[in-house]
């Protein structure tokens, strides 16, 4: 009789001889990249359409850099903006140059590991000096939808951190740089109302620089509050969720961060590398489960 892990395709590799490669989940097909030269606001424009929060970054069709919603966050929030807006600030001044790459013949769960130790970056695979994918934190995330017999509370979780709609937007991204979070909870009374992510900073930032005129900028960043960026949300998770439907959640919406609560009260944050750590450890929790 098959094991739950067998059935879902979770499998322990090692003792099947069997390796899933990265080229079987990476994104390839409808994969966007950007010229280096191109403003910021083509790139948030091309995230945004997309629905992605990475892109290669080419030179004459070679890669050189990667670009990621932290990118943007980190800029267009900087007293280093100054007086320029999305428009006139290059790409290659806020990408990543010569990020590292895997080739598609990675096994997936190396590439998971390698994907948690960026953080918040996504990984591009090149072939024959060729960009042919790219891998996020959502590919891995799809391979946990089926976990039925692995909880919420069995994963290594992110310690509890909250924002107030009335905390300056300034402070939310300084939050987020330091942290490495995709997004965190907004809470008024105790209550989850919304959720403010990498996106939502970085968009709000746009709009900012975009909208305020730099002589105004300094004295509208003490008035720019998380009120005014939040998304509005009171989706949660708890400890005895399963897994499988934790990732569901994740994956709707394109949500990246999850209010894990405890006796309707904010007790830690699901985030979508938890999961990949999930895959990059082969399943371990699982297959120690059914062994007990």
């Amino acid at each position: 009789m098959q094991t739950f892990i067998e059935e879902v395709g979770v499998v322990n590799y090692a003792q099947r001889g069997e390796e899933m490669k990265v080229d079987q989940i990476m994104t390839k097909d409808e994969l966007v990249t950007i010229d280096k030269d191109q403003p910021v606001s083509t790139a948030l424009e091309l995230m945004e359409r997309s629905h992605i929060s990475a892109l290669p970054v080419t030179d004459e069709d070679q890669l050189v850099g990667l670009c990621c919603l932290i990118d943007l966050v980190d800029r267009l929030g900087s007293l280093k903006a100054g007086k320029l807006t999305p428009a006139s600030i290059h790409v290659s001044a806020v990408m990543e140059w010569k990020p590292k790459t895997v080739d598609p013949s990675t096994e997936v769960e190396v590439a998971a590991r390698f994907l948690v130790e960026r953080r918040e970056r996504a990984i591009v695979v090149v072939k024959d000096e060729k960009i042919v994918g790219i891998l996020t934190n959502t590919h891995f995330v799809k391979r946990c939808l089926k976990i039925e017999n692995l909880l919420v509370s069995d994963l290594t979780l992110e310690e509890a951190q909250s924002l107030h709609p009335q905390d300056r937007v300034v402070h939310a991204r300084q939050l987020l740089l330091t942290t490495g979070l995709p997004g965190l909870p907004v809470i008024d009374r105790r209550e989850v109302v919304g959720l403010v992510t990498k996106r939502r900073l970085a968009l709000g930032y746009a709009a900012f620089r975009r909208e305020v005129p730099a002589k105004h900028q300094n004295k509208r960043l003490r008035e720019f509050l998380v009120a005014n960026i939040l998304t509005r949300s009171n989706l949660t998770t708890h400890l005895d969720m399963t897994v499988g439907e934790a990732a569901e959640l994740l994956l709707r919406d394109q949500q990246h961060v999850l209010p894990v609560t405890k006796e309707g009260y904010l007790d830690a944050l699901l985030i979508r590398r938890n999961l990949v750590e999930l895959v990059g450890n082969r399943f371990q929790s699982i297959i120690q489960k059914e062994e007990e």
